[in-house]
């Protein structure tokens, strides 16, 4: 995975019922509420080939049930719906702060780090892109996940005893960060979604 990473406190079920519930009125707020994000998408894609304007994208999210089946996975055409979903986020959820590197490999370092230490933490497991979102694949980037609400009390358990653990900086930051991320979520109820770049 790539170190870029944005990741959104945000009511993912709420999300999850907006794609494909062919709500007009939903479609006619967003499209005006995230017009800015929209156009960015569409300048930023247009080296990209001839792809799928980001409206058009977003009409076919809210207003489609079936509309993945129309998406060829690992496509630039993919990217796009990804980026879409992401200006959802941003509209509808708070970033989180990420002054880390965040990639899976410097999340093994931080497993292997406290395993030496004697503390079994695994915060990659929670970092795992799979079907929970309303979404095609793209390849090899963006990659979205998310953890749901009812998971993030099991994540700030794990997390606790690696906050003392005998570790360095770097270690210790990236703990603390994912402990915040956490604990965010779970003070605005909410669960998490991630992208990375």
């Amino acid at each position: 995975m790539g170190a870029d990473m944005h990741a959104y406190s945000v009511d993912l079920e709420a999300l999850r019922r907006m794609v494909g519930s062919g709500d007009c009125e939903l479609l006619e707020q967003l499209t005006t509420q995230i017009a800015s994000g929209l156009d960015r998408l569409d300048a930023e894609a247009a080296g990209w080939g001839n792809l799928v304007p980001a409206r058009q994208a977003l009409t076919k999210m809210i207003m489609e049930p079936a509309y993945l089946d129309g998406v060829a996975n690992l496509s630039n055409d993919a990217a796009i719906y990804i980026y879409v979903f992401k200006e959802m986020c941003e509209h509808y959820g708070k970033p989180l702060d990420n002054e880390y590197d965040m990639s899976s490999e410097w999340l093994s370092e931080v497993e292997e780090a406290l395993d030496d230490v004697g503390v079994t933490c695994e915060p990659s497991e929670y970092f795992v892109a799979g079907d929970d979102l309303p979404l095609p694949s793209a390849f090899p980037y963006p990659i979205a996940g998310c953890i749901d609400f009812e998971v993030m009390t099991e994540l700030r358990d794990e997390l606790k005893p690696a906050l003392s653990a005998d570790v360095d900086d770097d270690v210790l930051d990236t703990v603390t960060e994912l402990s915040e991320w956490a604990h965010e979520c779970l003070r605005e109820r909410r669960g998490l979604v991630w992208f990375f770049y």
